[in-house]
């Protein structure tokens, strides 16, 4: 399911929001994540409203930054690392490459309908969400999902940290954002492709990123889902939450 992009104008097809995976299921997000807007002068009518943005952003990035290093520093000692090594590792430069493997995996599950894959790789919202849709399929129709191309280079534009009461326990989240050509193609039981069908479509996906961690010993990632842009309407609402 596609979310479609007002604010596209160039000779390339309407960019597309959400992908396939959309969701808007809220129950493990952090609050007050910052999605910094794709093309942050469309969003702005002013200068003001633009320095405003750009404020925004560098305040919520110093702000995960320090939540990461308090969560990592908050763990145990590495007993193999230097005096400074902990046992929450963050490796920050995977998780570009991690999310490029996950979102081909799981467009490639969802269209093949291998729920195996998707519960493993997926959270629990997200997972629900695709199983109700691969209920929802027409018997004997089949589902081709084709990455066609990116178009930009995939880039983490969020990366967040949280811990749990429970000593040991916490949650990292990441966003990437994804900035490819799709294509979905169903087919009928005679082979037919079902009008509609098949048209590749440029889609802006900022799929999230989702670890666990239990006992400071962090599970693999999932995807959570996809979320969209922060506008300036979302930031002056944060703003008379947090007074």
């Amino acid at each position: 399911m596609f979310l479609p992009d007002p604010s596209a104008t160039s000779t390339r097809p309407p960019i597309q929001r959400g992908g396939y995976a959309y969701t808007k299921e809220p129950r493990e997000e952090l609050p007050s994540t910052f999605i910094p807007p794709y093309a942050t002068v469309k969003l702005t009518s002013t200068p003001l409203q633009y320095l405003f943005l750009q404020y925004k952003r560098l305040r919520y990035k110093a702000r995960n930054v320090f939540a990461l290093c308090v969560f990592k520093l908050s763990s145990p000692a590495d007993p193999n690392g230097r005096w400074y090594s902990r046992t929450v590792k963050l490796h920050g430069g995977r998780i570009t490459p991690t999310a490029l493997a996950l979102h081909k995996q799981m467009y490639s599950a969802f269209a093949e309908g291998d729920s195996q894959t998707l519960r493993k790789i997926c959270t629990d919202g997200l997972y629900d969400s695709f199983m109700a849709r691969l209920a929802a399929r027409r018997k004997g129709e089949q589902v081709v999902w084709e990455l066609v191309q990116y178009n930009r280079r995939a880039k983490m534009v969020s990366n967040r940290a949280a811990r749990y009461p429970i000593e040991g326990s916490g949650v990292m989240q990441a966003v990437v954002r994804i900035d490819s050509t799709q294509r979905l193609t169903r087919l009928d039981q005679d082979g037919e492709v079902i009008g509609g069908s098949g048209k590749a479509k440029d889609a802006v996906e900022y799929l999230v990123l989702q670890k666990q961690f239990h006992k400071w010993t962090g599970a693999e990632w999932r995807v959570w889902g996809t979320v969209e842009e922060t506008d300036l309407d979302t930031l002056r609402a944060w703003e008379k939450d947090d007074d």
